[in-house]
């Protein structure tokens, strides 16, 4: 709030426009008429009718939110993501990975304390390093001691490892009035909790200070969104260099992500999270891990050669498989990492861990 006291003080607060009922370079700002002179759409194609039905939305935002690409979409799928993750306000962005490089230097001043998970994804760091933060690296699934004030930049379930973090931990964090910065990429939108769709953070009843959950992956779309306080996300808005300087995400993709939330919340979406968690406990028990809970299993094989050897004997019987080695993971734990969805049949499911096993 001081910051932000401080940017309105000195004239440098930002907020977009809100542009509403475009037709080229004609539109209403506040709702007053308006010829714009400030965008980016030189060939005049956002409107051009072969990419754009009238009763969808513009395919272009033609310039950074901030200038004149805040549109209705934008907004309205913000407020509703804001509602699926319990928070005041969401700020959409274009990718995960923009997103994190971008609030983190954001949220984190220079030489302010954090803890960061050692197996965080690429994003995180880069966020981190370009934050000029004070990084305590933790070892793999361990918490920080609580302490005010104080970051804990983790992910909810790790990408390549298939493991969550403690939301005991969390809550001990959150509770001791330190700050939780929380990627929920590969978690959001498959969880329920008290009949609403969450993440791992939500089943667990944690509100993290920031979640931040992509939209390409349960959500079938692409893009993601930081939700948080009302404060933070005006912070965001007017201070996240990827925000300030980026044109806005597309609104044909926010008229996609309103229909893909109807999806995820409603009848359908039950269906498929049911379909999918039984899925990952029939893989886990087919592979010999009956404690696994989440749909991504890593085998971790060791060396680059192993790991591409089985990919290729894995696809020679049908099986695509990708082999993840450096810098992706430390080096000595290249592996394969199996992503199970709803789509996979059973005996889809059986045929693929009999194979896998016999050739290991």
């Amino acid at each position: 709030m001081e910051q932000l006291a401080d940017l309105e003080r000195r004239g440098l607060t930002r907020r977009p426009p809100a542009i509403s009922r475009r037709h080229g370079v004609c539109y209403h700002l506040n709702d007053r008429p308006v010829v714009g002179f400030c965008s980016n759409d030189y060939l005049g194609l956002a409107n051009h009718p072969e990419l754009c039905h009238p009763t969808i939305a513009p395919s272009g935002a033609t310039a950074s939110r901030l200038v004149c690409g805040d549109l209705p979409e934008h907004r309205s799928v913000e407020t509703r993501l804001a509602a699926l993750a319990g928070s005041e306000d969401a700020v959409l962005f274009p990718s995960g990975f923009q997103l994190n490089v971008s609030v983190l230097g954001a949220l984190i001043q220079p030489s302010e304390p954090v803890h960061s998970d050692a197996l965080n994804h690429a994003s995180l760091i880069d966020g981190l390093r370009l934050s000029r933060a004070n990084v305590d690296i933790l070892l793999h699934g361990c918490a920080p001691v609580p302490a005010p004030a104080c970051w804990w930049v983790t992910e909810a379930l790790f990408s390549m490892d298939g493991d969550y973090a403690d939301p005991a931990a969390m809550r001990s964090h959150l509770a001791a009035d330190g700050c939780l910065y929380l990627d929920e990429a590969h978690s959001f939108g498959l969880f329920t909790h008290q009949g609403r769709v969450t993440g791992h953070a939500g089943a667990h009843q944690v509100q993290p200070t920031a979640l931040i959950a992509t939209l390409g992956k349960a959500f079938g779309c692409s893009g993601a969104f930081v939700a948080a306080s009302a404060v933070v996300c005006q912070w965001i808005r007017g201070t996240a260099r990827s925000f300030v300087f980026s044109t806005g995400t597309s609104p044909l993709l926010a008229v996609q992500l309103h229909r893909a939330i109807d999806l995820v919340e409603g009848p359908e979406g039950n269906t498929r999270r049911q379909r999918l968690w039984k899925n990952v406990e029939r893989l886990a028990m087919r592979l010999g891990m009956p404690n696994h809970r989440s749909p991504i299993f890593s085998v971790i094989l060791g060396s680059n050669d192993h790991a591409l050897a089985l990919s290729s004997r894995l696809l020679e019987r049908g099986w695509h498989v990708q082999a993840i080695r450096p810098p992706t993971v430390p080096v000595g734990t290249s592996r394969l990492r199996v992503t199970v969805t709803s789509a996979h049949a059973s005996d889809q499911i059986d045929a693929f861990a009999s194979d896998l096993r016999s050739l290991l």
